[in-house]
């Protein structure tokens, strides 16, 4: 057979007949390396018509053990600070809260009071001096009791001018000291439920006047509707 192709092709023709089947069996191109254009035109030509097809895909192959796993990179820089937002919408306005006005039941309210009058403007003996008490929340007793001297009745005014209590439905003025050249001798009427008014006199003319310490008032319980009792620690 080889003759036959050899007689019909010369030498040159057998050999580039060769190397096309070459190609086409390999499946694989090359460059001709000695052959002319027109040779290796006659290859490429060849291996075309005597290629087979390609054969069907093959199975994937198992997939490869897991490399190693590589150290953490250091710690990015911080980034820089980003715009600020604007402002969110105002929220609705609330309800307005109770306001207290009276002193609720059962609670205590405390506050303190003085007196002073330098030398020279006490003129003479027995003259008159007042101490307003204004009370922040309104006590609303009917007939209070005012103890004046509060150290002398601890049954209802049981605190001290550093710590002033005061019983229920009672009024209790604590001194923090002996009063100086001052004495107290009354108290006007006005609304007891705002405040007290006390009236002071000095003993002795052209000496000052000194008087302060505290006070304490605390409201009645509400009765028990079914004994008329007043409640304890309400």
């Amino acid at each position: 057979m080889l003759k036959r192709i050899h007689n019909r092709l010369g030498t040159a023709g057998l050999a580039v007949a060769v190397v096309a089947l070459v190609v086409a069996v390999a499946g694989t191109a090359f460059a001709a390396g000695g052959l002319t254009k027109q040779q290796e035109k006659q290859v490429k030509k060849i291996a075309k018509k005597y290629a087979g097809k390609p054969g069907p895909k093959g199975d994937p192959g198992q997939a490869g053990a897991q490399g190693p796993k590589g150290d953490q990179g250091p710690k990015g820089d911080q980034g820089a600070k980003g715009d600020r937002g604007e402002p969110g919408l105002q929220g609705e306005s609330g309800e307005t809260g109770p306001t207290e006005t009276a002193l609720p039941p059962g609670k205590t309210e405390t506050g303190v009071w003085s007196l002073r009058v330098n030398a020279s403007a006490v003129k003479a003996a027995g003259e008159e001096y007042l101490v307003n008490i204004s009370f922040p929340l309104r006590w609303e007793v009917a007939n209070p009791e005012i103890i004046t001297h509060a150290e002398e009745d601890p049954e209802h005014c049981p605190g001290s001018a550093e710590h002033p209590e005061a019983a229920a439905g009672f009024f209790c003025l604590y001194r923090a000291a002996d009063y100086e050249n001052a004495g107290r001798t009354g108290e006007l009427v006005s609304d007891r439920s705002s405040g007290l008014i006390f009236e002071f006199k000095n003993q002795e003319a052209e000496q000052p006047m000194l008087a302060y310490g505290s006070w304490a008032i605390k409201e009645h319980c509400p009765l028990d509707p079914v004994t008329e009792v007043e409640e304890e620690n309400c």
